[in-house]
């Protein structure tokens, strides 16, 4: 492991969401609390050029979309973003009924469906559920996933086998079987964190099929192989960890997003690079999910 850097000393409220673009050569991360999309891009030559857009309503989670631009949660539902003139599009309307209610993270699968969740803004009540929506459009509650006050994930494995999911106060990450049209099985106990884990937040798989996984509040990434056990952790000079993806040549540089959220002054001062973006290059590589086909 080399080459551990805050990338972008952005002081995000709520940093969430990074996402690597292949052909943009940048990565795509959110602020979920000031609604700041921002994008790190790299020229041939490995110049690095920073820009960022805001967008009324706590953009979440962003995908790449086939036919250009973004498809991004915001609080009432899914949008078309357009990155040339910043036009948004809804797509659609979702959870409209429940005022308390946001949308939290979100990836596509291997087939390009994008799947999401949604939250209690307050963190109390459970009425947080997730959805799929297919690349035809079709929208589905995933009632199978269960309802929570805080969704995380879900992030999936490189052959489309496997979903994985996360309910954050209950401080679990659930398994599933998925089947080639994207149906799951049984949720089951993959990890539960302990006392001294933190909460499991964002997270992303590797090319082995390993899970890594952002500790929110104890500073951490860890990864887990596939039974679940620990073998791996990097340890951030910040405590609140909120997601990480691949990215980069080869998809060695693990990306990962932080927040300021919830700390005091204090904690700000002793961490002075909390809702930073950080690059760490590592041994393992990622992979880059499909495109989703949805209609914008």
């Amino acid at each position: 492991m080399k080459n551990f850097e805050c990338i972008w000393d952005a002081k995000a409220e709520l940093g969430e969401g990074p996402l690597w673009h292949e052909e943009d050569n940048a990565l795509y991360w959110v602020d979920i609390k000031n609604s700041n999309l921002h994008r790190f891009r790299f020229d041939r030559d490995g110049n690095e050029y920073k820009h960022s857009w805001h967008f009324p309503g706590s953009i979440s989670s962003v995908v790449v979309a086939k036919k250009g631009g973004l498809l991004a949660t915001f609080k009432n539902g899914v949008f078309h973003i357009n990155l040339n003139n910043g036009k948004l599009t809804q797509i659609r309307e979702i959870e409209d009924h429940l005022e308390s209610n946001r949308f939290n993270d979100g990836s596509c699968d291997s087939q390009g469906n994008y799947w999401f969740g949604s939250m209690d803004e307050n963190q109390s009540a459970d009425t947080g559920s997730f959805y799929r929506l297919k690349n035809n459009g079709q929208l589905q509650q995933m009632t199978q996933m269960g309802n929570c006050s805080i969704t995380n994930g879900p992030t999936f494995s490189q052959n489309g086998e496997f979903i994985y999911f996360t309910n954050t106060l209950e401080k679990t990450i659930y398994r599933a079987n998925l089947s080639e049209n994207c149906d799951i099985s049984t949720p089951q106990v993959h990890i539960k964190f302990g006392d001294d884990d933190g909460h499991p937040d964002g997270m992303c798989t590797d090319s082995e099929g390993f899970l890594w996984v952002c500790h929110y509040g104890i500073g951490r990434v860890s990864r887990f192989n596939f039974q679940g056990e620990l073998v791996k952790e990097i340890y951030l000079p910040v405590p609140n960890v909120t997601k990480c993806t691949f990215g980069g040549t080869n998809f060695k540089t693990l990306f990962i997003t932080t927040a300021i959220n919830g700390m005091s002054a204090e904690a700000q001062l002793q961490f002075p690079l909390s809702g930073g973006l950080f690059s760490i290059d590592v041994e393992q590589q990622g992979f880059a999910y499909p495109a989703t086909a949805i209609h914008c």
